[in-house]
This record gives C-alpha cells, sequence and structure tokens, in this order.
C-alpha cells in the first residue's frame, strides 16, 4: 500500500486531506473534485496533478483505498449487512464490492466477516509500516483531557505544556503519549475523546483543575506499527491494526479494542503538523494497575 505522506510544502494540498477524510466517513459514491478544488482554492487540473506527484495515486484510487480499510474494519467489529458495507464504501453490488476488496486484501469480504482467524491479513498498513509485536510499561502520567478531532489537539498539548512548566517539569525532554477512547467507525474526523500525557516522576503531585490530573497508563501487550502522515489518518492505521489483532485471534469482535495509544518521540510542536511520525499501539491485553 502507498504511504500516507504529503509535501511539507503545499499547505494546499494538505487543506485536502480533511474533506477526503469526511467524504470516506459519509459514504458518498463520488468525489467532487471540483468541490475538493474549491475547499483548497486551487484548480481542479492542478489538484489532481499535484496529489498524484505528491501521493503516488490518483484522488479517486485514494479515496477507495481508505474506503476499503474502513470496511474491513466494519466487517470484522460492526453488525452491519455486508451489503449496506458495500453501499457505504461505494460500491452498488455485492459483487462489486467482492471484486475490489479481493484485489485489495486477497481475501473474500464474507470470510473476513465470518471466519476473521483463518483469513491473511496484510501486515503492512496506511503508513507503509509492519504490523510488529509490541509492550509498553506501565507509567504514571500527567494528563489533559481533550475533545476535538484527532488533529486538533495542539491546543491541548499547548495547555498541558504551560501546566507542566509552572510546576517545574520540562516536557520537552519526555516522550509523549495520547490516549484515544472514541470508535472511529463513528468518529472518523468528528470530535473524539483524547488524553494526552507526559509521563511524571512518582514526585509529582500537582492538584488537578481544568481536566488535568495525574493518572497511570497500564502495563500492556498487543501491536503497534509506525504511522507516517497526516495526523487526520492515523485512526485508518488503528484500525488497520484491530483487524490485525481479529485475525490473529488477539481479540473477540463483540467490540473493537480500545482504546488505542500513541506515542511520540518527544513532545509535539505546538503547531499543528502537515504529517506526523508516530506510534500506534493497540492493546488487547492492558492489565490494569
Amino acid at each position: 500500500m502507498k504511504i500516507d505522506t504529503l509535501s511539507s510544502h503545499d499547505e494546499r494540498l494538505r487543506r485536502a486531506i480533511p474533506h477526503i477524510v469526511a467524504q470516506v466517513r459519509d459514504g458518498e459514491a463520488a468525489v467532487s473534485l471540483e468541490e475538493l478544488a474549491m475547499a483548497t482554492n486551487t484548480s481542479p487540473d492542478y489538484l489532481r496533478r499535484v496529489f498524484r506527484h505528491q501521493v503516488g495515486e490518483p484522488i479517486h484510487r485514494y479515496v477507495r483505498r481508505l474506503r476499503l480499510s474502513l470496511a474491513a474494519y466494519r466487517l470484522v467489529y460492526g453488525d452491519r449487512t455486508i451489503i449496506d458495507i458495500a453501499v457505504s464504501a461505494g460500491y452498488n453490488s455485492h459483487a462489486a464490492f467482492t471484486r475490489a476488496f479481493r484485489s485489495a486484501y486477497g481475501i473474500c469480504p464474507t470470510d473476513l466477516r465470518t471466519n476473521p482467524q483463518n483469513t491473511t491479513w496484510n501486515t503492512a498498513g496506511a503508513a507503509g509500516t509492519d504490523i510488529r509485536p509490541a509492550a509498553i510499561p506501565q507509567r504514571r502520567v500527567a494528563f489533559y483531557s481533550h475533545l476535538g478531532p484527532i488533529d486538533s489537539a495542539n491546543t491541548a498539548w499547548e495547555r498541558l505544556r504551560g501546566w507542566l512548566t509552572t510546576q517545574g517539569h520540562c516536557p520537552a525532554r519526555s516522550k509523549a503519549l495520547g490516549v484515544s477512547y472514541d470508535d472511529p467507525d463513528f468518529f472518523i474526523g468528528a470530535r473524539t475523546r483524547h488524553d494526552i500525557c507526559v509521563p511524571v516522576s512518582d514526585r509529582f503531585d500537582p492538584q488537578a483543575r481544568d481536566g488535568m490530573g495525574v493518572q497511570v497508563v497500564p502495563a500492556s501487550t498487543g501491536l503497534a506499527m509506525r504511522h507516517v502522515g497526516p495526523p487526520e489518518l492515523i485512526p485508518f492505521t488503528y484500525m488497520h491494526l484491530a483487524v490485525s489483532a481479529a485475525t490473529k485471534g488477539m481479540q473477540r469482535t463483540e467490540r473493537p479494542p480500545l482504546p488505542y495509544y500513541l506515542e511520540f518521540s518527544s513532545f509535539p510542536s505546538a503547531h499543528p503538523e502537515r504529517q506526523v511520525a508516530v506510534d500506534v499501539y493497540l492493546m488487547p491485553h492492558a492489565r490494569r494497575a
């Protein structure tokens, strides 16, 4: 699968991603290049040409790939009928959906729905990195509870940074964590609940205020993969991991494995990112401290 990266020098192209994600979420049958061009203050020809050059595939194929990723997740964890999932992915028949799904993943949607443990799932996800076994240690963290789209958390990071600085903690030296609680199937591109976290020592004991406090992130084992690309697409990396967990027998399919975790190598920038590099962790075996 293609790596979902965009040029850091073309902000207009970057602005197309939220609109594309909204169309994936809303299940529109066709992507309007004219509407995308208007939303990004470009011409349709310019957007078509630059998008293909930077991303490596046409916009319609990019959208189809994201819709099929969402469809795979819905097949495993949802109770919608296959034809309903097919229509939401832009296909008007079971046969057309099956052909596209098999071409993308090498398996039939019916097999993934009825017996995921006997299917083979691609280890490489939308970010282009392989799924790997992973474990995270128990950590005591300062956190700020944020409600909003996953790509809007920069304000929350800044509020947490300011609070930690007044408490004598230097967040720039810490690995930052994110904990996401809501199912992307219902909230792609919408307001979701996140805890923005920074590890702190046992001696750090401030008074909680304005949605900030201290909590323990439990020790966990599961799967991880590296996401490199627009932050709006992090939920798609999570969904790829969630399907993989089901095919490996690590996760029951009655409900998706939530929350999922994000780990940044350093405290994120105060400015909105065009693309991020972050490890996404899915931990079906979290152990509460």
